[in-house]
């Protein structure tokens, strides 16, 4: 069994493909995610209490902007690093562990110092609580999946470009 691996130095958030994809995995993941969030743990008022507005339609867009917005800089790691040679399996692997880190530091320790600041609840810093890891895990998963197979089709798509734009031996 032989093993191949592509180079792809140019792959870098370059492509509108990459953005796009990206966005929209933050999107999925963001919504499952959300799911939880909202009939586990009724979070969404907390999550919209950030911003001013402690409702559910608050909450989830609050959330959904935040999701997309990890979801990017998650993408623009990954394929700014040598991750970027990595396969689905692989990346969703890495997007589980930046779940992980998402709980650990932004629920954990902005979400409860942010809701202290403006008022919106009194939380313990850190504010980490098992389900949160499960909620994170999720999206992390969900993202690392989808981002993963926009970005090995994109490699795919690219090397294929690549090769038919050599001139012939």
């Amino acid at each position: 069994m032989s093993s191949q691996t592509y180079q792809s130095p140019g792959i870098a958030m370059r492509s509108p493909t990459l953005w796009g994809g990206a966005a929209a995995g933050g999107l999925v993941a963001g919504v499952g995610m959300g799911l939880l969030m909202h009939f586990l743990m009724n979070a969404m008022p907390l999550v919209g209490a950030l911003y001013g507005q402690p409702t559910v339609a608050a909450g989830w867009f609050a959330h959904l902007f935040h999701s997309v917005v990890f979801a990017l800089l998650f993408a623009g790691v990954i394929t700014s690093t040598s991750f970027r040679e990595y396969g689905v399996l692989r990346i969703t692997g890495l997007g589980a562990a930046y779940g992980i880190v998402l709980e650990l530091v932004a629920a954990g320790i902005v979400l409860p110092v942010w809701a202290n600041a403006v008022g919106a609840a009194a939380l313990p810093v850190p504010f980490l609580l098992p389900i949160g890891f499960l909620t994170h895990l999720v999206y992390g998963v969900l993202l690392g999946a989808i981002f993963g197979v926009v970005l090995t089709r994109e490699r795919s798509r690219t090397a294929t470009r690549d090769r038919s734009e050599r001139p012939a031996a």
